[in-house]
């Protein structure tokens, strides 16, 4: 991982993982790619504290990195996440008005609540069907959720996170497959739109734009590795 270990980091949803019994194979490029890609937006998509929006300044040489890379596979760039250390209390307040509270959330950061594939009954709900699926899976990846964070398993940095965690290891592609085709690409889309339509502050239109871009990027990969159709979710 080009940062911290999203498994082993305390200041984020998942930390404290089961050590798996197996070595980090070789990941080809564009898998490195793709496993930064959703290193860098499972930070982004973090709760911007302090600490976390020092992280993604310290983060601005992989950051250019990967907007190369994946650039002129997309088509186009978007523009570079407008943030600075002294923003992180304006982050903090924008990030709460759409992802937390108090009052009407106008953007969950949940997988229940935006699927579609549910019964009526349970729809915009959170944990729903998808929240013990993914708690399977993470099983199964050997991670959990740190207790302090107090997160949900389906909350957007924590299905970022645990993909790249397990894109990382040929053993766990299955898992990585699951957790994209079944999980983020049906899902993340709608977030995105919802939050560049709703955002207040400049990152988090800019962020959800970028996502889309990069989730683009992410869904031709899995598509080259003959488990997806290509094409946009």
């Amino acid at each position: 991982m080009a940062l911290d270990s999203p498994v082993m980091n305390g200041g984020r949803p998942i930390a404290g993982a089961g050590s798996p019994a197996r070595g980090e194979g070789e990941v080809p490029e564009a898998g490195s790619t793709v496993i930064v890609a959703l290193d860098l937006m499972a930070h982004w998509w973090s709760r911007p504290i302090a600490g976390e929006v020092a992280t993604w300044l310290q983060a601005a040489e992989i950051e250019s990195d990967i907007r190369d890379r994946i650039s002129p596979a997309t088509g186009g760039g978007v523009g570079r996440l407008p943030v600075s250390r002294g923003e992180a209390p304006a982050l903090l307040e924008e990030y709460e008005r759409l992802f937390v509270g108090p009052g009407h959330v106008s953007c969950p950061p949940y997988e229940s609540f935006w699927r579609e594939d549910v019964p009526v009954d349970i729809r915009r709900s959170l944990m729903g069907p998808c929240t013990a699926d993914l708690r399977r899976l993470y099983g199964e990846l050997e991670i959990e959720l740190a207790p302090a964070s107090g997160e949900l398993p389906d909350h957007v940095a924590v299905e970022l996170e645990a993909l790249a965690y397990a894109l990382s290891f040929e053993e766990t592609l299955p898992v990585a497959h699951a957790l994209f085709l079944e999980h983020l690409r049906q899902w993340l889309p709608r977030l995105c739109r919802a939050v560049a339509h709703e955002a207040q502050h400049s990152f988090y239109r800019e962020l959800s734009g970028l996502s889309l871009q990069w989730l683009s990027y992410i869904q031709d990969y899995f598509a080259s590795l003959g488990e997806a159709q290509p094409g946009t979710p």
